[in-house]
């Protein structure tokens, strides 16, 4: 896959509770998709998981790029689930912060 192939990215609405918690965890300007994708990895590697799925209608649009090792361990989420790749990403998310 090419760095522009859309399949490695996912575009997701970070609602504005859950960007705050995300930038409060770090004195540094990052991107959001850097802080997003961290607590995604902290998340599957403690093996978090959700009681409610967490559904944002309204937030900041980022495009998030996993890697293929990350996409598969999503996909795993999702399957389990039941629930969109968005969904997953969000809820771990939140798990986590």
């Amino acid at each position: 896959m090419s760095r522009r192939d859309g399949r490695k990215y996912i575009e997701l609405r970070l609602p504005e509770p859950l960007r705050r918690q995300l930038e409060a965890t770090t004195r540094e300007k990052v991107p959001l998709a850097y802080l997003v994708r961290q607590a995604l990895r902290r998340a599957m590697d403690l093996g978090l998981d959700w009681d409610t799925p967490f559904d944002a209608r309204d937030g900041t649009l980022i495009s998030l790029q996993l890697s293929t090792e990350e996409r598969a361990r999503l996909e795993r989420w999702t399957k389990a689930h039941d629930v969109s790749e968005e969904v997953a990403v969000l809820s771990l998310v939140s798990a986590s912060v």
